[in-house]
């Protein structure tokens, strides 16, 4: 397989630069043995249908039908895109300049409708480039103007041909040209090559190693013109590193074959009837070709394979025009039409354009109404279900302005319903989409809640300080206790801590904890009441009592003096006085002083 023993490498950007809507587009297909770029840039102003992709599309669509790089297929897949855009110029007439390259990993040839250009880069010099089909290049071709002024001239969108054209359609189409190791191609759209020149090309071109740094260094290089409107600009490089090597003798053997073989049927005189009896042959196979592509497709059309009905169908009108058989020719046209429809409302269900959809199935029912060949129930299903996606949508837009507006609860009535109808009929993509977006209002939601509990929280705490500023002990504790509920149930764990110190502190200034113990009192026991009495001086005591030393009695209520040992016995110790005992106060009165009576009583046995 040639690609297999080639290497080319592509790479590209395609940016709307100061507008909204990016009206270029690239596409591009690789495949065993031929390869195919497409570049288009859309003239008109429709906005619902592009121009450059629905041109771009249908090239490359026709192209993987029938892949070639003869100079009458590439015409034919401009003439048919061509064909496409009059078709669908309903409101305003459709209009794009493109330009495709093929090759077969060794040769390459090129087709050109309007101004997009193919640049072809050999060793780091430009090689040459594609002609535009506009006025301003027919000056330069006539000499009127000089070559470099071409990328500024005012008729360089005066274009003399291009797809769409309500005149005669006249693309250019190239010679097969050699490709090299190492060449390197570019295509752009006039967003990029009326700001970056081929110097500025090359320029960036020698630094590059890789097609993706190249179209980098040039967006660069346009960016940096500071415009005050950058138009849409789309750039595709294509690193030919290395290409398909053939055999070169092949050529001159099959040139030698033929060249033998007519001189053969020259000489025997049967020239003529071997080119009728291959004419025959070829027709025959055609007949036969064109029942047997047309049954593959009413086959593929019952087990609703539109696309590759399609493809069959076009084989099968193919081969009734080499037939002559105009009438089989047109049968196959209107099923072409059909299916095409019916594959067009398909692929815009799949891009989410819906109103697009609708308009292909209604116009499939159409043409296909009183026919039996085609599953008319099925296509009224897939009608209804896209009107389903509409209806999701548009119930998606009003919960999305709800949203806009805080009304979040609004919103989530909408979501929700949407969703139930995507789940319903199967609308994976606006499933997923709207439970984001639930998902979006229930943060939204959430965040509300919490900044409330939060001024809940900040209210009762204010309650409290202001209770505790009024000694109301009491109210501030219930206010910061509530505060810390709800700052706990929110998560914010820095005013619950603070809470509890300011509950402690309440607890404290409603409670405030009990005196210390005096020195000396016993363990549990209150200390007792100091009275500060004084023993009279001249009280006589009785002989066989002694005179307390420093008692402190409680309030009203002397303690008895305990009882003096006789003098002929030692005096025991002393004793702890019980736990009821008063203690003495380090603050008591010193003791009063006997008269000499009672000392001397003391001392008579």
């Amino acid at each position: 397989m040639r690609k297999d023993n080639s290497e080319f490498i592509t790479g590209f950007l395609s940016e709307s630069g100061s507008f909204v809507r990016n009206k270029d587009y690239f596409a591009y297909a690789e495949l065993d043995d031929i390869a195919c770029w497409v570049i288009a840039r859309g003239l008109d102003n429709d906005q619902e249908v592009e121009s450059a992709e629905l041109a771009a599309k249908s090239v490359l669509g026709y192209f993987l039908q029938r892949p070639s790089i003869s100079r009458y297929r590439i015409r034919r897949y401009l003439q048919e895109a061509h064909r496409v855009l009059q078709a669908e110029s309903h409101r305003v007439r459709l209009k794009a300049s493109l330009t495709v390259i093929v090759t077969d990993y060794a040769r390459v040839r090129y087709g050109v409708a309007g101004n997009t250009r193919l640049y072809q880069f050999r060793n780091g010099r430009l090689q040459w480039q594609s002609k535009d089909q506009s006025l301003a290049q027919q000056m330069v071709d006539g000499e009127e103007i000089a070559e470099d002024s071409l990328d500024q001239h005012e008729e360089r969108h005066n274009l003399l041909s291009y797809l769409g054209t309500p005149n005669e359609f006249r693309p250019f189409i190239s010679k097969k040209l050699p490709l090299y190791d190492g060449d390197v191609f570019l295509l752009a759209t006039p967003g990029l090559w009326e700001k970056v020149n081929s110097a500025e090309m090359k320029d960036g071109l020698q630094e590059a190693t890789d097609p993706e740094t190249w179209i980098d260094t040039l967006e660069d290089v346009l960016l940096s013109k500071q415009e005050h409107v950058v138009q849409n600009y789309t750039a595709a490089a294509i690193f030919a590193n290395k290409i398909f090597k053939t055999d070169p003798q092949k050529k001159w053997r099959i040139i030698k074959r033929v060249a033998l073989i007519l001189l053969v049927l020259a000489l025997a005189g049967g020239g003529a009837l071997l080119f009728k009896m291959k004419e025959t042959e070829r027709i025959a196979d055609a007949a036969t070709g064109m029942f047997e592509h047309e049954t593959a497709g009413d086959a593929f059309i019952a087990e609703s394979d539109y696309p590759k009905a399609l493809k069959a169908y076009s084989e099968a009108r193919n081969a009734a025009n080499i037939v002559k058989n105009k009438i089989q020719a047109t049968l196959l046209a209107k099923k072409i039409r059909i299916t095409q429809l019916i594959v067009d409302g398909d692929t815009a269900v799949k891009d989410e354009q819906f109103a697009k959809a609708l308009d292909k199935y209604d116009k499939a029912l159409k043409e296909m109404k009183g026919r039996e060949d085609f599953n008319e129930p099925e296509i009224l299903e897939k009608k209804e279900k896209t009107q389903s996606y509409v209806l999701v949508m548009q119930w998606k837009k009003e919960g999305d302005l709800l949203f806009e507006a805080q009304d979040y609860a609004g919103a989530e009535a909408y979501y929700q319903k949407a969703r139930k109808l995507a789940l319903e009929t199967s609308f994976v993509t606006g499933e997923k989409e709207l439970r984001t977006k639930l998902d979006e209002v229930a943060s939204k939601k959430t965040g509300i809640d919490k900044e409330k509990k939060t001024l809940d929280g900040d209210k009762l705490e204010k309650q409290g300080d202001e209770s505790y500023a009024a000694q109301d002990f009491e109210g501030a504790i219930q206010s910061y206790t509530q505060a810390q509920e709800i700052y706990q149930e929110i998560g914010v764990l820095e005013k619950v801590l603070a809470m509890e110190r300011k509950v402690t502190k309440a607890e404290e200034k409603l409670n405030p904890p009990a005196a210390p113990p005096s020195a000396g009192a016993p363990a549990g026991q209150p200390p007792a009441a100091q009275v500060n009495q004084t023993a009279p001086v001249n009280q006589t005591a009785p002989i066989n009592q002694a005179v307390p030393v420093n008692p402190v009695a409680p309030t009203y209520q002397p303690v008895p003096a305990p009882q003096v040992a006789p003098t002929n016995q030692a005096a025991p110790p002393a004793e702890t006085a019980p736990a009821t005992q008063p203690v003495q106060s380090p603050q008591a009165n010193p003791p009063a002083t006997a008269n000499p009576t009672q000392e001397e009583a003391a001392k008579t046995p």
